[in-house]
């Protein structure tokens, strides 16, 4: 009868152990669960805003066709043809022979536009150029969201295809991006001179998340 006693008493026992071990089992999931729910709560997801995205003729580069032979000092060029531009130059003995710095690359009306001095003139015949006029993609989107994304893990698509990260350093963006954290509020101005001008959708992609723009 004791042995009897005994021996139940165990069974029972070790049921008890087994449902109580199930019982941990199943807290700690439903603990966890419910962490994971209260972390994605919190994590609300990215929203994302592309502002503009246009494809602009500009000045790429400028050729001297004839630097002058005399009377010229460093200075500056410009062109009625696409306002804002303005590109520097450098003179040995009064010969334009370089082109430094493209400061403003302008906005032209025209793919021949005529390139000028700013203020002086060649005492034996103006200088003359020659402007390369290229299509490049300016393109502004803004994390309009309330959370830091990370650069390196924004993805930009040209018509669904030819996926890049904003950081990425992809010789089409110039300059390129060096910012590691895209915060909220803030808006990357992208350049493309090397895109593809038959491109007529842009996306941008974080996570979940993707919003598109039809290219201007």
């Amino acid at each position: 009868m004791g042995a009897s006693v005994g021996v139940g008493g165990l069974i029972i026992g070790i049921s008890m152990l087994v449902v109580f071990s199930m019982a941990v089992t199943s807290l700690n999931s439903q603990t966890t669960t419910s962490l994971e729910a209260i972390e994605s709560a919190h994590t609300p997801e990215p929203i994302l805003t592309i502002d503009n995205a246009i494809f602009r003729d500009v000045i790429h580069s400028i050729a001297i066709d004839f630097g002058g032979t005399s009377g010229y000092t460093d200075g500056t060029l410009i062109s009625a043809d696409c306002p804002d531009f303005e590109a520097s130059f450098s003179v040995l003995t009064g010969s334009i022979t370089s082109i430094d710095s493209i400061g403003n690359r302008g906005i032209c009306t025209s793919l021949n536009p005529t390139i000028t001095v700013v203020g002086q003139g060649g005492s034996s015949g103006d200088a003359g150029f020659t402007a390369d006029v290229d299509p490049y993609l300016y393109v502004n989107v803004t994390n309009s969201g309330t959370e830091t994304l990370s650069t390196t893990e924004s993805w930009i698509f040209f018509d669904g295809s030819s996926p890049t990260t904003i950081q990425s350093n992809a010789p089409q963006f110039n300059p390129p991006i060096r910012i590691d954290n895209w915060f909220s509020g803030q808006t990357i101005a992208l350049i493309c001179d090397d895109c593809d001008s038959t491109y007529e959708r842009l996306s941008v992609t974080v996570g979940e998340t993707s919003v598109s723009r039809t290219i201007d």
